[in-house]
């Protein structure tokens, strides 16, 4: 699992496939987090089309995907049933309680506490990402 806990916000496949490869190289499974306008508007299509082209250069699923579905329990119960690693959802008791018996189902993680790290402005996407592993 990560060290300290950290993930890497994404806004595109290049900036996925940049993280992955830094952290193979330093033996790492990195946690590629996906804000909730960009699934919202690309759809779960987008996503699995993310997944299968990642798949098909990396050739192994050495990688964790976290998303933000916010109060769309609509996409959250798609998410769940893609078994994406981890879903954030903003929920109040009793609609979390359920949430979590359907995500306990499918072996998926509700609302874990990650430090998300945005390399959207970065410049030298390798130090960052080394930094926050070690």
């Amino acid at each position: 699992m990560p060290l300290k806990n950290n993930c890497f916000n994404i806004n595109s496949y290049n900036q996925a496939s940049e993280i992955i490869s830094i952290c193979k190289k330093n033996n790492k499974v990195p946690i590629l987090f996906i804000k909730y306008f960009l699934i919202n508007g690309f759809g779960i299509h987008w996503l699995q089309e993310l997944q299968r082209l990642l798949l098909t250069r990396f050739t192994s699923k050495n990688y964790r995907i976290y998303v933000d579905s916010k109060k769309n329990y609509g996409l959250f119960i798609d998410l769940v049933e893609n078994q994406v690693s981890y879903i954030k959802v903003n929920a109040n008791n009793e609609t979390l309680k359920r949430l979590k018996q359907i995500a306990k189902l499918n072996k998926v993680l509700i609302n874990p506490k990650f430090n998300i790290v945005d390399l959207s402005k970065t410049k030298n996407l390798q130090l960052k990402i080394e930094k926050n592993i070690k």
